[in-house]
Order: C-alpha cells, then structure tokens, then sequence
C-alpha cells in the first residue's frame, strides 16, 4: 500500500499549486468572454495554440528526454546542460527565421509578441520538467499558482482597464510565463546545473532517441485536440472558432484532474519502473477511471444553467457543444494514463502509431462533419478521434485483460455517451431524464467503490500480517 500512499501525496502536492492555478486560468474564461468578441477570442486561442504546437516540435521534445533520464538517476548536471544546447540552438534558429516566419498570415500582425512568448515557452516547459523530475513538486506547485494570479491581475489591467483586446491578452500570458520561468530557474537553483563542459554528446544522443518520436506524438496529440479549430476558421470564420474555443474551456476542468495525477503517475511509474500485468497498475487506473465517470458526469448536469450564468450573450449556445467534448477528454485522459507504460519501457515509436491513427480519424472526420452540422461535427470528430487512439493503446499493451470490473467500467461508458447524445441533439434536455443517467453511473461506481474498499481492507491486513510475521 505504500505505493498508493506515495501516488496519492505527490498527487496532493502537485495537485495544490496546479488545481489552484489551472482553476484560475478556468475562471478567467467568463471574463474573457466579456472583453473579448467571438472573432478576438479566436484570434488570440489560435496563437497560442500555435506556440503550443511548436514547442515540442523546435525542441525536438528534448524537455521530456530530461524527465526520463533525470529519473533514470543520470547526471543531473549532464543531463540539463545538454538539453539547453538544443534549446540555445533552436533559439538561434528561430530569431534568423524571422523574415519567413513573420508572414504566416494568423500571426504576423502579433509576430514579435509571439516569437518572444514561444521563446519563453521552450524553456519554461525544460524548467518545469527539470524541477519535477528533481522532486521539488512544492516549487513546482507554488510557482505555477503565483503564475495563475499574476495572469490574472495582468489580464484585468491590459483587458478590462486599458481595453488592448488580443494585444493585452497576449501580453498577459507573457508576463505571467515569463515570471513562472524566471521562479523555476532561481527557485531551483537550475543555474548550477548548467555547465558548456557538462554537454554530453552520447548522453544526448540517448535522449533524442527517446524524444524524437514524441515531436509527431505531441503533434497528433496536439491535431486530435486543436485541429478542428483551424478547420472551423476555415470553413465558417474565426467567430466559430471563438465559439468553439469557450465550449472546450469547460471540458478543461477534466483536463487539469489528468494533467496533475498524470504528473505524479508518471513519477511513481517511472520511478519504479512499473508494468503494465503489475496489480498495482490495473488498481490506479480503477480509481482513476471511477473518480473520471463521476466528475463527467457532475459537470453534464450543470453545464446548461453554468455557461447560461457565466458567459456573456454572445456564448449562451456553447454548451451545446460540450457533451461530446466532455467524453473525448475522458477517453484522453485514459489514452494518458496508458502513456506512461510506453514512457517506462521506452516504446515511444509504438506510441507514435496510436496517435497518428487517432488523428486520421479525427481531421477526416472533421472536414466531412464540420461543413455538414458545424461546430457540434467537431466535438463527434474529437471525440471519436480519442476513441481509436484509447482503443488502441489498450489493445497494443493488452490492457483489455487487467481491466478490473468490466461489466459497470462498459455500461458507465454507454451511459455517458448515450446522455451526451441526448444533451446534444434535444433543444430543451429534462433534468428528470438527466437525473437516470446520473442515477445509473452512481450505481455503477458504487459498486466499484465498496470492491475497491473491501480489497483496500484486505491489502492492509495482508501486510500487517507480513509485518508481525
């Protein structure tokens, strides 16, 4: 049982910097649609969705070779100085790409705002990786909270005060990564493990082969999750997009629940070296995937009345949109959860197939749905796109057999996808109805629970036995 103890309190920690940022860059989302019209909103969500894509790509995702052999017990020093040669080299590359980039027709009004927060974003995603590999998780925490209410005092002064539309917005997030980037690297003291000499070229060597299949990974990862956006600009207009973009904010209160134990996950699982036929596997992803079932389920029955309150009148029907996506962050975040069984034995190549199939399904269906049924085509494209990418990291680690409780892990599934149909479809959705849904994944994951209980009770008194023995 120690090693749940040890799951569940570096879930705590990182949990109680992050849940308190990412819940912040959540609340902001009403005041966004506030002081920014649909067609701003867009504009803004597409730059920095950009600048998200080309991270890991100008990188050569060389911030995830540095969790991985940081916790492989690799010279610290080693390893973080020759990452920031990649990074010191695609810096350089960058700036003398200027004249290209600077006429990509979605960024060359906001060019240097962008290239200065892509900067920032390659070495404040190598500072972050560094420090949690380290296990200094209260920096990581505290810092990335700090960083949440500094993004919030800026987006009041330059949206709300000084009205500097997408220009403010961008600004906003610069200084508050630029303040997150600047607390890792004194905080952690990172400086001291920075060293020209300390570069190893067969250690780095090492370490792109392990990340270089992760740059088209985070790339399909990244096209299941935001590709739609750039086909619904196209097909329908930048206001679509903005619309779209609020509609997957809400979905995001999933997402921050998987990007925090996804991090302390990956710790316990690669720190250990954890298979994926090891009980202890099958046990999280149990919890996990029952605490997922109902936090979907809660935000179902309050997403109507939710954005009906808190956004403006110009958002009122994103919630239509929702449902779908809701069930394609839960299918992602169990497509994460198997991840790391890759991330352990280093198969990122195999990796890299699940997700490019994920994506064909997802842009494919896409361009057909989007022009035929809108923004709601987008949602069924992401969401089906997630589908095969599960489906098949399951079937890839033969994770179908460890699967515990199937029988209510299937039938809270249906029951989910069949209430995301009916939010989605019926114009004025009955809460009497709703309430069976709930009812149904209720019962479900009672079930699970009192198992889990009574196998918790035996797990203990197991191992008092060993003790006394």
């Amino acid at each position: 049982m120690n090693r749940y103890k040890k799951l569940g309190w570096n879930t705590f920690i990182i949990g109680l910097g992050s849940m308190g940022s990412k819940f912040m860059i959540f609340l902001l989302v009403p005041f966004y649609t506030f002081y920014l019209s649909p067609s701003e909103y867009g504009q803004a969500d597409i730059i920095m969705m950009t600048v998200s894509i080309l991270v890991p790509i100008v990188t050569l995702s060389i911030a995830d070779g540095v969790f991985r052999y940081t916790m492989e017990r690799a010279s610290k020093k080693q390893v973080f100085s020759s990452a920031c040669a990649i990074l010191l080299i695609a810096g350089l590359i960058l700036i003398l790409l200027t004249p290209l980039l600077k006429n990509i027709p979605m960024i060359q009004h906001y060019y240097w705002l962008f290239l200065v927060l892509l900067l920032v974003q390659l070495w404040n995603i190598l500072f972050q990786q560094q420090v949690r590999a380290n296990g200094k998780l209260i920096l990581y925490s505290v810092s990335g909270l700090l960083m949440s209410l500094i993004l919030l005092g800026a987006n009041i002064l330059f949206l709300k005060y000084m009205d500097m539309g997408v220009t403010g917005f961008l600004y906003a997030n610069l200084l508050a990564f630029t303040f997150n980037t600047l607390c890792l690297f004194f905080g952690a003291k990172l400086y001291r493990l920075f060293s020209f000499r300390s570069i190893n070229r067969p250690l780095l060597k090492k370490m792109l082969i392990y990340s270089l299949p992760l740059i088209p990974n985070a790339i399909l990862w990244w096209v299941m999750q935001v590709s739609d956006r750039y086909i619904l600009t196209f097909a329908i207009g930048i206001a679509a997009n903005g619309l779209y973009t609020v509609a997957a904010k809400i979905p995001s209160l999933l997402s921050m629940i998987n990007t925090i134990f996804f991090q302390a996950w990956s710790i316990s699982a690669i720190g250990e070296k954890l298979k994926q036929n090891d009980s202890f596997f099958a046990g999280v992803f149990t919890l996990f995937s029952s605490l997922f079932f109902i936090a979907t389920e809660g935000i179902m029955l309050i997403v109507q009345p939710f954005a009906g309150t808190l956004f403006s009148a110009a958002y009122q029907d994103v919630w239509k949109y929702v449902p779908f996506l809701l069930i394609a962050v839960l299918l992602s975040s169990f497509s994460s959860f198997l991840e790391v069984s890759y991330m352990v034995e280093k198969k990122t190549k195999q990796l890299l197939f699940t997700s490019l199939k994920g994506s064909i399904v997802n842009v494919g269906l896409a361009v057909l749905l989007i022009p035929i049924i809108g923004i709601l085509g987008a949602s069924i494209a992401t969401l089906l796109g997630f589908l095969v990418t599960w489906l098949l990291r399951m079937k890839q680690v033969k994770f179908f057999r460890q699967l515990e409780h199937k029988t209510t892990f299937w039938i809270s599934m249906g029951l989910l996808l069949a209430q995301s149909i009916y939010l989605s479809f019926i114009a004025t959705p009955n809460i009497a109805v709703q309430v069976v849904f709930a009812l149904g994944i209720i019962v479900c994951q009672g079930i699970v629970g009192k198992k889990l209980v009574k196998f918790v009770r035996v797990s203990r008194k197991s191992s008092e036995e060993k003790k006394a023995w």
